[in-house]
Formats: structure tokens, C-alpha cells, sequence
């Protein structure tokens, strides 16, 4: 994918991008109707399966193609949040990648975590794809509350 180009203009991006961008852009919208609408026990049972932050983590080992295309769908996201009237921090970005990551049936970490800033705390949600970070970066900065883990299922 291209987006480079669509820094001059939508319109000078090929339709394929702007298809990917659209979606994204639409599914943002959605993700963040979702977060004001829902409560979280809600929307945590539409991230997979909840795994306890003590476990080990371990990556799945993805091919070259699930690499590219988990490379690919963060910066699409990213890019159509960048462009949103709309509150795209980044929960509706994990909402949003994990929607495209299934799609994809590409086996995903989505992870939430808090830290310290002063007096405050601060909240932030990040997406890993093997060991692709998709959206949000590492989290190494935030220490881990959740964690839901989404891989396919197998046809056994």
C-alpha cells in the first residue's frame, strides 16, 4: 500500500487505497459509537479470548504475508484516525485494527494498559500481530491490565 501518495490529496490515491481508507475511516466511527455507547464488560467480549497479563507471552509466528498485511492495516488505521473529526485515540484504533486483523484472520494481541503521569493516570490500548505492533506501539511505557488474545480457529 501506498499512503505516501494520499498526503497530497484523497484523490490522487489509488481507488484500492482509498476503498482501505474509507473502511477504516468508517469502522473508526463505529468503534468510537461503540466505546460511548457500550460499556466496557460489553466490548471486551467482542476482543477474543481473555488471557490473565501474568501468563507468558509468547508470539504466534506469522508468515510474510500476515506481517505485511498486519504492517499494512496499522497504517491504514492510523492514517484514517489522523483524518477523523472524531475522538480516534487509541481504543477505537484497537477496536478498529482487531476488526480488520480477523478479517484478515490474522492471529492478534489487543492489550490495555495504565501508567503514572503525576497525579493522573493514564490509559492507552495497543494492538500486536505476532511481532508487528500494529497500533498504539509497544506499550512498554504502561503496565498491562488486559489483555484479549484473537487467533483462528482451526477446521479439525
Amino acid at each position: 500500500m501506498r499512503l505516501a501518495p494520499m498526503m497530497g490529496g484523497f484523490a490522487r490515491t489509488g481507488l484500492r487505497d482509498q476503498v482501505r481508507l474509507a473502511a477504516a475511516w468508517s469502522l473508526l466511527g463505529f468503534s468510537r459509537l461503540l466505546i460511548v455507547l457500550l460499556p466496557f464488560t460489553v466490548v471486551r467480549r467482542l476482543l477474543g479470548e481473555n488471557r490473565s497479563t501474568a501468563e507468558p507471552r509468547t508470539p504466534v509466528e506469522l508468515d510474510e504475508t500476515q506481517r505485511l498485511r498486519a504492517a499494512q492495516i496499522g497504517r491504514v488505521v492510523t492514517v484514517a484516525a489522523a483524518h477523523a473529526p472524531w475522538r480516534a485515540d487509541c481504543y477505537p484504533q484497537a477496536l478498529t485494527a482487531r476488526t480488520f486483523l480477523a478479517a484478515r484472520r490474522i492471529p492478534h494481541v489487543v492489550s490495555f494498559g495504565v501508567r503514572r503521569d503525576g497525579d493522573a493516570l493514564v490509559a492507552h490500548a495497543w494492538v500486536h500481530a505476532g511481532d508487528i505492533e500494529v497500533t498504539g506501539g509497544s506499550g512498554a511505557d504502561y503496565t498491562e491490565v488486559g489483555t484479549f488474545s484473537w487467533s483462528p480457529r482451526s477446521k479439525s
